[in-house]
């Protein structure tokens, strides 16, 4: 059985898990909507199904990083500012 400090630790982990996950969704389905590419073709690229290029896109589960790094290359955005919404300083 969880103490209340552990699931406080839990809950607040599992938010802020939440909002990052939507947060990279939005940039996720802002740059494939800038770049005019489907979901379904960004599947048939990475070799995965339609469904979970949707999910990666409505914040439900979050692509591995292989799939950023191919995702980002096809969207013609930086990885580092798909993955954490912040650009990289030279």
């Amino acid at each position: 059985m969880m103490n209340q400090d552990t699931a406080s630790g839990h809950l607040e982990r599992s938010t802020e898990n939440d909002r990052l996950r939507r947060a990279l969704a939005a940039r996720l389905d802002k740059a494939f909507k800038r770049a005019g590419l489907s979901s379904a073709r960004a599947a048939t690229a990475l070799g995965v199904s339609k469904y979970h290029v949707d999910y990666w896109r409505h914040g439900i589960t979050v692509p591995p990083l292989d799939a950023c790094r191919r995702l980002a290359a096809d969207l013609n955005v930086d990885v580092h500012w798909l993955c954490t919404g912040q650009t990289q300083h030279a």
